[in-house]
């Protein structure tokens, strides 16, 4: 999978998830954090200065490892996919 479709698999996973549990803040913060993600790989962002604050990673291990692996997984990549982009 490339990088735009890693991300828009992370938004599509946690926007199910809100459906379900519409008042689950850390939903809402991940669809944010992914959608500037997206906007900055898609190239309708260019400021990039928020990279370093993206910390989808962390709600993966801490919130969603044992109760939900495949939004973890998906998390933790674009995690790496933000990590990698501020460093360019």
């Amino acid at each position: 999978m490339t990088p735009i479709e890693i991300v828009r698999k992370g938004i599509s996973l946690t926007e199910k998830r809100l459906k379900d549990i519409p008042d689950f803040d850390i939903y809402q913060s991940i669809i944010k954090q992914l959608q500037y993600l997206l906007s900055i790989i898609d190239g309708s962002e260019l400021d990039r200065s928020k990279l370093d604050k993206i910390i989808v990673g962390h709600f993966a291990v801490r919130e969603f490892e044992e109760s939900d692996p495949e939004l973890a997984e998906i998390l933790k990549n674009c995690q790496s996919i933000a990590f990698k982009l501020s460093l360019e």
